[in-house]
């Protein structure tokens, strides 16, 4: 089950990517909405793993789809390929990865 709502989400963030739309329609919300949804996207690829080293390789996998969804929103009409949302992107990946470390580290305690 795990899988499959991680599989769904991937196809979320896909449409919510590819989608055609004007480009400044998020304004000054553009960036934290990516760092949230690649945030969530980390913290279900936690769900999905049953190794952190796994998971790490997860997040990568993860980072790396966000540069093909940026490179792939520059052939989008209203869409444009940014360096910084592929930062923002990253950096909930970060977040994500640095509290389910706390997390399961305190579960081991």
């Amino acid at each position: 089950m795990n899988i499959i709502v991680f599989l769904i989400y991937t196809a979320f963030v896909t449409f919510a990517s590819l989608r055609p739309m004007d480009s400044g329609a998020l304004g000054d919300w553009d960036k934290l909405g990516h760092l949230g949804l690649y945030f969530v996207f980390a913290l279900l690829a936690y769900w999905v793993t049953s190794k952190p080293r796994y998971y790490a390789y997860l997040c990568m996998g993860i980072v790396a789809y966000s540069g093909l969804m940026e490179v792939a929103q520059s052939f989008m009409p209203g869409r444009v390929m940014s360096a910084y949302d592929l930062l923002a992107n990253a950096l909930g990946v970060a977040v994500a990865m640095g509290l389910t470390r706390v997390w399961a580290n305190s579960q081991k305690t």
